[in-house]
């Protein structure tokens, strides 16, 4: 499944109005926010889509899983290239099991957690919380919208009198450009996105660092990583969807339509196939490059094209000015 989808439930007291985006979105909150109201409104409008109270709009059938621990498998094998609901409460959708089930399939799935997912590689764009709008001010109906909790970049005031130290995700080749930008800066490489808790937490505070990483895969562990940054209060976090994204958004490469692409990339991105969306510009990315040895992009390593002058130059420009300065000064 593709697209933006866009989608109203409703009955004459409440509304919910939200767009799905990806295979993977997670809903977060406390208690009473309306997250289960949402998925009891799904439910009785599955049992009376005519006559009953509730009017949905949607353009794929929304789906909500009300089965026991036992019977998850079963019941996502039968439906197809819809949006997939499963409230709080359902510990299978934190097993591997589960990750390997959903990869094969063409839904979306709206998951309902308080708890991270860390089998699952959703985005830190695809977190969000419910909240009440004063969008309507008359007191027949309650709004209720979708809000991101998160956001790529962090804001943290670095100690100036310290050089950052640079901590990329993983090994490859978005840590060899950071370690060839950095000069005679630190640069290391986390060697996972599940490493980076722990490396930060034991940080001297009056040390101060740059964490670099996919944002397309980082949900599981955002929460954790902030906590720490929070207390830290030297530490900026930079979570751009991946190092291809980055890339692609310079422009140094020449693609048909990258822009809308870029713009509009859910119309592109097959669940069923790409998992996570950093997979996706990986691919793209080494496709479009192939038949030229000079540009030819690998994730494993990168050629002098991506390293040296204007292309160079080029993709820095994509960083937030405040993060390229501290990678460059």
């Amino acid at each position: 499944m593709t697209g933006k989808h866009h989608i109203v439930i409703e009955t004459l007291r409440i509304k919910y109005e939200f767009d799905i985006r990806r295979n993977l979105t997670i809903i977060q909150g406390d208690s009473a926010t309306g997250k289960t109201t949402l998925t009891d409104l799904l439910q009785d409008y599955a049992r009376d889509e005519v006559n009953g109270p509730i009017r949905l709009q949607s353009d794929v059938p929304c789906v909500v899983f009300g089965g026991t621990e036992q019977n998850w498998e079963s019941f996502i094998q039968t439906i197809k290239e819809s949006i997939v609901f499963i409230d709080e409460g359902y510990s299978f959708i934190r097993s591997r099991e589960f990750a390997e089930v959903i990869r094969q399939t063409d839904n979306y799935y709206v998951l309902i957690t308080r708890e991270a997912l860390t089998c699952l590689p959703y985005s830190i764009n695809e977190i969000y919380g419910i909240r009440t709008s004063g969008r309507f001010h008359y007191p027949e109906q309650i709004y209720h919208e979708f809000y991101p909790i998160y956001k790529e970049e962090t804001e943290c005031t670095l100690n100036k009198s310290a050089e950052p130290v640079i901590l990329a995700e993983d090994s490859k080749s978005g840590y060899l450009f950071l370690k060839n930008c950095c000069a005679d800066k630190e640069c290391i490489s986390a060697e996972g996105n599940s490493n980076i808790y722990q490396i930060i937490k034991k940080m001297p505070r009056e040390k101060k660092m740059i964490v670099i990483a996919d944002g397309a895969a980082f949900g599981a562990f955002i929460e954790k990583v902030l906590s720490v940054a929070r207390y830290h209060r030297n530490i900026m976090l930079y979570l751009p969807e991946s190092f291809e994204w980055l890339v692609l958004k310079s422009g140094i490469i020449q693609i048909l339509n990258l822009d809308e692409i870029l713009n509009h990339p859910e119309s592109y991105i097959e669940s069923s196939k790409y998992f996570s969306w950093e997979r996706f510009f990986c691919e793209l990315l080494e496709k479009e490059t192939s038949d030229d040895p000079i540009r030819q992009y690998h994730k494993n390593r990168l050629t002098d094209f991506y390293l040296e002058g204007k292309n160079k130059e080029r993709i820095l420009e994509v960083f937030p000015e405040e993060v390229k300065v501290l990678i460059e000064s």
